[in-house]
């Protein structure tokens, strides 16, 4: 069975951290699962490595290699990251700046995990080298600097995003509650498929 390489399982780890992304997205493709009984649509898996070749190229690869030797194991791996991935795709959709903007900061996530995982080796089984181990130490300093910027400058982003959703909601709570009995009117002749329909007064 053909297995995915360590940077690429950094990066199949990484997509956990999409699920907040998902959330924003607020698509009934993210929050569907996958029946396990049914056969996986050819489309959802031909999206999910669309959106894997734009988040990691080597990453897609293997899974297309993947899917060609061992499609019961690449089918295994779709269906438990396909939806992270998706959701990805739907924030490029809905929001394209913070899409890419989350993009980048995946990006030097994945290389965090992977300057770790070469100091982690080195120190493992070649201690002695302590050149090469203190220069992979300010490597990954420099990452996670780079990495935590990226981190605070996109959690600014989404407060962001969440006061105009929570501002938009309060003006529509107001209202709603002013204009009570004309929402009630509205809402009834849509209901009832009236032919001429109330237009709602509330956005």
């Amino acid at each position: 069975m053909n297995t995915l390489s360590r940077s690429s399982l950094a990066t199949v780890l990484l997509l956990t951290g999409i699920c907040s992304i998902m959330l924003l997205a607020d698509s009934p493709v993210v929050h569907a699962k996958q029946d396990a009984a049914k056969p996986l649509p050819p489309a959802f898996a031909d999206r999910c490595l669309e959106v894997a070749e734009q988040l990691d190229p080597q990453f897609a690869a293997e899974l297309r290699a993947l899917c060609d030797l061992d499609p019961a194991e690449f089918e295994r791996v779709i269906r438990r990251q396909g939806p992270r991935l998706t959701g990805l795709a739907e924030l490029q959709s809905s929001d394209p700046v913070l899409y890419q903007k989350k993009l980048i900061e995946l990006k030097a996530d994945a290389e965090v995990h992977r300057l770790a995982g070469e100091l982690q080796q080195l120190i493992e089984k070649d201690p002695a080298n302590t050149d090469r181990i203190e220069s992979l130490k300010k490597l990954l300093r420099g990452q996670l600097r780079i990495r935590l910027g990226f981190e605070l400058h996109n959690q600014q982003l989404y407060i962001e995003r969440i006061e105009e959703q929570l501002e938009s909601l309060r003006a529509r709570s107001a209202c709603e509650r002013e204009h009570f009995d004309e929402v009630v009117e509205a809402q009834l002749a849509r209901i009832t498929g009236q032919s001429e329909p109330i237009q709602s007064v509330c956005p």
